[in-house]
């Protein structure tokens, strides 16, 4: 079956072709998790693209339902209730990094058949040292955005704060600890929302995954997608979302 007789399939299961009125919720929600840096959201957004069906970030609903105990589970279990009324649609649902570990989450997710776990590779060893890697850099990246910020004189700082800050950001890339105040970001579209940065000392050798959290990813997952290939190479997002859908129930 090619990738256009299976998304023709997936749409007649989820109810986007015909009128029949599918009972069983489960076959209308493509739920990914996994841990920051795997791209949940660029694998969701060409999932979106290729389906045609809404995709949802389950962290911009969490201000509406607020934070703390009890806060998130009853997120996800709005969201995946058949009376959510903007939501009880066919649609993709991104978990982010963290809603996955809340308890009784994964009593609700049990009966969902397409719960799709996004890992950089299956060999656990592996997959920490490429996490370990993204996170680096990403955050390695941030940096260089603030840095370019700062180089493009869109500050009010002088000519000697603004070598002290960068001189710090260069040392900061190096796995050095430190702070960096949200009032010394540059004036730049890139740090609108930002709260400047905390790192611990040798923050780049970080893996952003513990082992119980990898443990609960692995028994709530319904199928594991390694994103990179055997070579630490990223695959394309169309091979990724590809193989999700050749594996949706």
């Amino acid at each position: 079956m090619n990738l256009q007789e299976n998304i023709h399939r997936i749409k007649e299961v989820m109810g986007l072709i015909t009128e029949e009125v599918l009972n069983y919720v489960g076959n209308k929600r493509i739920i990914l998790i996994g841990p920051p840096t795997v791209g949940k959201s660029t694998i969701a957004t060409e999932l979106s693209r290729q389906l045609g069906i809404e995709y949802i970030i389950l962290d911009k609903l969490q201000q509406d339902y607020g934070y703390g105990d009890g806060k998130e589970l009853e997120l996800v279990r709005s969201v995946l209730s058949n009376n959510f009324e903007k939501y009880n649609t066919p649609s993709i649902l991104d978990f982010g990094g963290g809603h996955v570990y809340n308890e009784g989450i994964n009593e609700l997710l049990s009966e969902y058949p397409n719960v799709f776990l996004l890992m950089p590779s299956k060999d656990t060893e592996k997959s920490n040292e490429l996490l370990r890697r993204g996170n680096e850099q990403r955050w390695t990246g941030f940096m260089d955005q603030i840095i370019q910020g700062i180089k493009s004189g869109k500050h009010k700082h002088s000519k000697e704060k603004e070598i002290e800050l960068i001189n710090k950001l260069e040392r900061m890339k190096q796995g050095e600890g430190g702070r960096y105040d949200k009032e010394d970001l540059p004036d730049i579209p890139e740090m609108q929302g930002w709260g400047g940065l905390d790192m611990g000392n040798e923050w780049n050798k970080f893996v952003p995954l513990s082992s119980s959290e990898h443990d609960i990813n692995q028994s709530v997952a319904k199928h594991i997608i390694p994103v990179y290939d055997e070579n630490g190479n990223r695959k394309d997002k169309m091979e990724i979302s590809n193989e999700i859908i050749s594996k949706l129930i």
